[in-house]
């Protein structure tokens, strides 16, 4: 069985969040290690931020560093923060600070007493062979979804919903309730009367003083969202008590996603009401979009995106040129109805696998528009796109290797908030050894360019602001190894032929 972060003690917690797996989870180049800058400034600072040094940082807009990801080729974007280091590590010592730690433990065991609601997305632990998204992918697929068919044997109808812009909507005050109780944090409210306040006064530092929101893009962000999601879930316990009493029902919960299993419809409008009315008095919204109700449970319980690629044929262990175009049409397609969809990345992952250097050859311009244009649709693809087009352009002249990774950026320029996206295009050129116009700060300081990444004025130690502001998080004998070809290492989550 897959261990949790809350199965370690206080020690072993900490040095988890101070990794830098759970620093950032976003999909970056090796080049980009946080492990140096988070070190150095553990070393130099093993206490916490008191409130004087939190009310300067809530003077500026933002003391992290936002990385847009776009979700549809369109308007639908989604922002990532790389956390102000020094701010993180604060948080990371008042977390797992014993006692504080020995709080959160107990109180997630509180959570989980209601064993009708099951949360699967507390964060794993990742192991040696496997990488740690692989890890929990691997989590939502045996604890959600094969669960969800096993529990079709008990139960007629499925409810499914999720929560509107959740990281987005976290009630910063809501995080003491959830660990303190409301009647609690009402009662005590300075910073220090109690380590929920710590932590709410924390993320407000990181926007702006603003109590609305969290960070999104990292791991410890993902478990500070559970804190409140599983008060959720105990407020909705308490309800569904009252409300349900002996009739049977169940519930599995993977973060914001929600799964109701029941064999009555009226229990499942009733579960439905009780969840929205507890979110609501959290800050959340049920997202109406995307409620809706199964009939069949099997069907149901597994993604649309997952069942339409049923009809298309496993990526063959060897292709050819004709069958590598055929291949990417369908990869095409299967975007053009589900965008950004886990199928989609899955089935280029595959490609890239078995793909050789001779499939490509003579169709170069045309693959690499097919996929420009699949990235174009499907940004969320694009480090896997990135490992693709270096595979398919490695055998050509570096003139025409240049000028078609020059075409690519030209193109993908055109979609809006693109920084995650610049810096993978970055990735492909860099290689080729020249240099892309680009306006992200983390792509200029690839390239030596000094750039101010974390706001740090607000910082008075002048050796911690030293070390944050000298760019410790690009390695540049990383970079000076880097080839023109994109190891599939880089940019795939699971190993070879195991997903």
């Amino acid at each position: 069985m897959i261990k949790n972060v809350l199965s370690l003690n206080s020690i072993y917690a900490r040095k988890f969040f101070l990794s830098q797996e759970a620093y950032s989870n976003m999909e970056l180049p090796p080049y980009f290690v946080f492990n140096k800058v988070l070190s150095d400034i553990e070393k130099s600072f093993s206490g916490e931020l008191v409130p004087k040094d939190l009310n300067e940082a809530k003077k500026n807009e933002t003391v992290n560093h936002i990385l847009y990801g776009n979700k549809d080729g369109k308007y639908a974007w989604r922002k990532y923060e790389l956390i102000n280091p020094l701010l993180y590590i604060s948080l990371v010592n008042i977390i797992t600070e014993k006692s504080n730690w020995k709080v959160l433990q107990d109180r997630f065991k509180e959570f989980k007493k209601d064993k009708n609601i099951e949360c699967e997305s507390i964060p794993v632990l990742p192991t040696s062979r496997s990488k740690q998204k692989a890890i929990q992918i691997s989590q939502w697929v045996n604890n959600i979804e094969k669960k969800s068919i096993a529990l079709s044997l008990e139960y007629n109808f499925l409810y499914q919903t999720d929560i509107t812009d959740c990281y987005g909507s976290v009630y910063t005050h809501s995080l003491s309730w959830a660990i303190h109780t409301k009647a609690v944090s009402k009662n005590k409210r300075n910073y220090g009367d109690l380590f929920g306040n710590k932590i709410d006064h924390h993320i407000q530092a990181m926007s702006f003083g603003q109590t609305n929101g969290i960070p999104q893009g990292s791991i410890l962000m993902d478990f500070i969202a559970e804190i409140v999601l599983g008060y959720a879930d105990h407020e909705l316990s308490k309800k569904l008590d009252l409300t349900l009493k002996g009739r049977k029902f169940h519930i599995l919960r993977y973060r914001d996603d929600y799964r109701i299993f029941v064999n009555d419809v009226s229990d499942g409008d009733t579960i439905l009401k009780c969840l929205g009315e507890v979110l609501l008095n959290l800050g959340f919204r049920l997202n109406t979009n995307k409620t809706y109700f199964d009939e069949d449970v099997v069907s149901g319980s597994i993604k649309k995106d997952k069942i339409e690629a049923l009809k298309f044929e496993y990526v063959p262990k060897k292709l050819s040129r004709k069958e590598l175009l055929r291949q990417l049409l369908i990869v095409q397609q299967i975007g053009k109805q589900f965008p950004n969809s886990g199928t989609l990345k899955n089935r280029l992952s595959k490609i890239l696998d078995v793909v050789k250097p001779k499939d490509f050859y003579a169709q170069e311009r045309i693959i690499s528009s097919l996929l420009t244009d699949i990235a174009h649709n499907n940004p969320n693809s694009f480090p896997v796109i990135a490992g693709l087009i270096s595979n398919c352009i490695a055998k050509l002249p570096n003139k025409r290797q240049k000028e078609m990774v020059s075409l690519i950026q030209s193109k993908i320029c055109t979609l809006a908030n693109i920084g995650l996206l610049e810096i993978w295009t970055q990735r492909m050129s860099l290689g080729l050894k020249f240099k892309l116009n680009l306006n992200e700060k983390l792509c200029k300081s690839v390239y030596g360019d000094t750039q101010q990444i974390f706001e740090t004025g607000w910082i008075k130690d002048t050796k911690i602001k030293t070390i944050i502001d000298s760019n410790v998080c690009i390695d540049k004998k990383i970079i000076a190894k880097t080839k023109a070809k994109i190891e599939n290492k880089e940019v795939q989550i699971f190993s070879p032929y195991n997903y």
